[in-house]
């Protein structure tokens, strides 16, 4: 499959809505209304309706105009198949059915599954599914998603695609890292795959020119060795990080019962990864966290962190966390130069700890904080920076928080911004998000995603070796 066979899905001309409804709280008029709001031509389909919210309905595919070229199918397991060969038959290229009751199942759900997938063999259509949420992207305002995901703080746009097999983990990662903030692309749920699957997703997303990252949730590769011969061509370009369940014997087992499908070895799926640049995730925050890092800084140049704070305590756990080996990927703490040391400690209050960890304390102001981050960002030891902003001290003010962002934005290598500001935590980092900055509501998770910074630098290295 060609690199942009799938310009038409993800950018429909007009869309239909094979089951669309009047009923509040249906699958078929959430999808409508969220549709009607992307500007373009939405054709409800109902068999006993006339209209639907004041949109006259049709009442089968077969009526549908030229150039609807996607139908989202709300009905049924059995209805929705049916539909779908209708749309084949009228020239739609590509189907969306958003029902269960397929292969996972059982024998009848698998007989319909394999219907879907016969016209896509045949050419006559492409599936995206069955048992599949479908879609979110902000940048085209084409939304098929029928459950809660945090669409308007994600509506914004972003750069990072993430594809998922599981489309509660999928919005319920996303619902999250909105809170905080999080540059989406696209969210595409696969589904059970009968067709579509995370290898035409990789090809499509790695040649649209605003996907920074890709990030996947996968319970099964059904194109393993494809997959990982196109991440390798995407990787030196596109960061691929991937969340693989099925990790364990059991978890194994519960993929199959989830989606019908049986998942590989584990260990083998860990080697094949790192031979091929691709980026493992542990759980879905981190998954969500490391791409938002990578989407949004520069690449990191070396693993040497600095660490400002003020309070003494967080940059403890901060060094801990950075010389923690996690995975092979090593990170260690930066140390200082002397003409660093004098620039913080000319700034800072006489009992602050300008060595990195740097903790200027509560006695910390404004101006403090904003010279202590250019002295960081300006030392030559230190190729990536982490800043606790917090403003519970007196001193330290919202007014720090575009001066902040224009530095950390004009910064040559990466800088991670850690907040805790009680009640007010997730509104402040998205005020940063908004502003550029790449935030984190944790220590940890600020290290981890400086990691991922650091991994992506190794992965680089290593194809760049290969290759010669």
């Amino acid at each position: 499959m060609g690199e942009r066979e799938l310009e038409r899905l993800f950018s429909p001309r007009a869309v239909a809505v094979v089951g669309a409804s009047e009923a509040p709280g249906r699958v078929g008029r959430i999808v409508f209304e969220q549709l009607l709001r992307s500007g373009r031509p939405v054709y409800p389909v109902n068999p006993s309706r006339q209209t639907i919210l004041g949109v006259p309905a049709l009442h089968s595919p077969a009526e549908l105009p030229d150039g609807v070229d996607l139908a989202v199918l709300t009905t049924t397991a059995a209805p929705a198949v049916t539909a779908a060969e209708e749309c084949a038959a009228r020239g739609v290229p590509f189907v969306l059915p958003v029902a269960g009751g397929f292969r996972e199942a059982g024998p009848a759900g698998l007989a319909l599954e394999e219907r879907l997938g016969a016209l896509a063999r045949a050419g006559r259509c492409r599936v995206l599914g069955p048992n599949t949420l479908g879609m979110f992207l902000p940048h085209e305002r084409l939304d098929t998603l029928f459950v809660e995901h945090g669409d308007e703080s994600l509506g914004r746009g972003g750069g990072v695609a993430l594809i998922s097999q599981s489309g509660s983990v999928g919005t319920e990662a996303l619902g999250v890292a909105s809170n905080s903030g999080f540059g989406m692309r696209a969210f595409v749920g696969l589904g059970n795959k009968c067709d579509l699957d995370e290898l035409d997703m990789l090809r499509h997303f790695a040649a649209d020119p605003g996907t920074r990252c890709l990030a996947f949730y996968i319970e099964s590769l059904d194109e393993g060795r494809a997959f990982l011969e196109e991440a390798r061509r995407v990787s030196p370009d596109k960061p691929i990080v991937v969340l693989k369940a099925g990790r364990t014997r059991s978890g194994a087992l519960a993929v199959g019962s989830h989606t019908g499908r049986l998942a590989g070895s584990d260990r083998v799926v860990d080697f094949a990864f790192r031979q091929y640049g691709v980026q493992r995730a542990q759980d879905d925050q981190q998954l969500c966290d490391v791409s938002k890092a990578l989407a949004g800084l520069p690449p990191a140049r070396g693993n040497r962190v600095a660490v400002l704070g003020l309070a003494g305590a967080y940059g403890v756990m901060g060094a801990d966390f950075v010389e923690s080996e996690v995975r092979g990927v090593q990170l260690e703490m930066a140390r200082l130069s002397p003409a660093t040391v004098e620039r913080i400690r000319r700034v800072a209050v006489p009992f602050a700890a300008c060595q990195n960890p740097v903790d200027l304390t509560a006695s910390a102001t404004d101006a403090m904080f904003l010279e202590t981050t250019r002295a960081l960002v300006d030392d030559p030891g230190v190729d990536m920076v982490i800043v606790s902003t917090f403003f519970a001290p007196p001193g330290m003010t919202e007014a720090l928080v575009e001066p902040l962002a224009e530095v950390l934005r004009a910064a040559p290598k990466p800088v991670l911004d850690f907040t805790l500001y009680g009640p007010k935590t997730d509104a402040c980092l998205r005020r940063f998000h908004e502003l550029g900055v790449v935030g984190y509501p944790s220590i940890e998770r600020a290290v981890r995603a400086a990691r991922g910074l650091w991994e992506r630098a190794c992965i680089l290295a290593s194809l760049s070796r290969r290759a010669r």
